[in-house]
């Protein structure tokens, strides 16, 4: 594998750091702070970034923002990726019908990037928004590697069989389900793995809000048991592309405590039909089982 280039790679964690803070502006000693860049590579690079319209910087704070470039680029995306614009469609639809929020998210290199969100915050939910980004690592993601190669993600598991089984739950059912009182656990064992990657230090507090919210345990469920009740903190269903392989996800949040096996069965099947629709609207194509 080639080496990454630092200049780039730190261009990169600055665009998503501001991304994953859009209603807040950050000075030079800000920025190369969270992001454990030296201020002079931090400084040559917002001046970069700031020329090419990517940054704004404010004439009197001093502070900076994402810039036009951005939207830019977001707009050229959404011409390619068809899909981001039907989910985001059908985000808002389902969000209005069964009255909690809705996210979509998609596969980032070795992050989960939140897309687009829908449907008023609630007591329960979580707070999330455009732009955050948590890794790609067990037992985050399953919804994504259930239906393509999950042994890269399997093999960074604690529990790589229990994980598997999971996956087999996840295709069997077409969606993912998270436990309230699990799901912190797994957001811990993703901050264990931003703790060697300096570069991605900003990304650490993001995660962290997240964890504050939510209980501990071992987040993803096999299977249902049909005589008790849940807390569910999210339920997960895929969006196909062309080849077969997942590309987006449609995520319900916010639900009332005590659901029974026959209500989350429920919300899984319309997350997980419209996510059927999203796919062979935007011309993709279910995996054969």
């Amino acid at each position: 594998m080639s080496r990454p280039a630092l200049a780039a790679t730190r261009a990169i964690s600055i665009l998503n750091f501001l991304a994953a803070h859009p209603a807040e502006a950050f000075t030079l000693s800000d920025l190369a702070t969270r992001l454990d860049i030296n201020v002079a590579s931090t400084h040559a690079l917002l001046g970069v970034l700031t020329d090419a319209g990517y940054l704004v910087r404010h004439p009197r704070l001093r502070t900076y923002t994402l810039g036009p470039s951005v939207v830019a680029l977001g707009s050229a995306a959404l011409e390619r990726h068809a899909a981001i614009d039907l989910a985001r469609d059908a985000a808002r639809d389902l969000a209005r019908q069964v009255g909690l929020e809705v996210a979509v998210t998609a596969p980032a290199g070795d992050d989960i990037v939140f897309l687009a969100r829908a449907g008023e915050h609630q007591a329960r939910g979580v707070s999330v928004h455009v732009g955050q980004r948590v890794p790609l690592a067990p037992p985050l993601g399953a919804v994504f590697v259930a239906w393509g190669d999950a042994q890269p993600w399997l093999a960074r598991a604690e529990d790589p069989d229990r994980m598997r089984a999971v996956l087999d739950g996840v295709r069997a059912r077409g969606y993912s389900i998270a436990l309230e009182a699990e799901a912190r656990k797994g957001l811990w064992s993703a901050l264990d793995h931003l703790a060697d990657t300096p570069a991605d230090a900003g990304l650490r507090g993001t995660v962290d809000d997240l964890v504050v919210e939510l209980g501990h345990g071992e987040y993803q469920v096999q299977e249902l048991d049909r005589a008790r009740t849940y807390d569910v903190s999210m339920v997960a269903a895929p969006v196909f592309g062309i080849a077969g392989e997942v590309v987006l996800a449609l995520t319900l949040v916010g639900f009332p405590a005590g659901l029974s096996a026959e209500q989350i069965a429920a919300h899984g099947e319309r997350l997980r039909d419209v996510g059927l629709v999203v796919t062979k609207r935007s011309s993709g194509r279910v995996p054969a089982p």
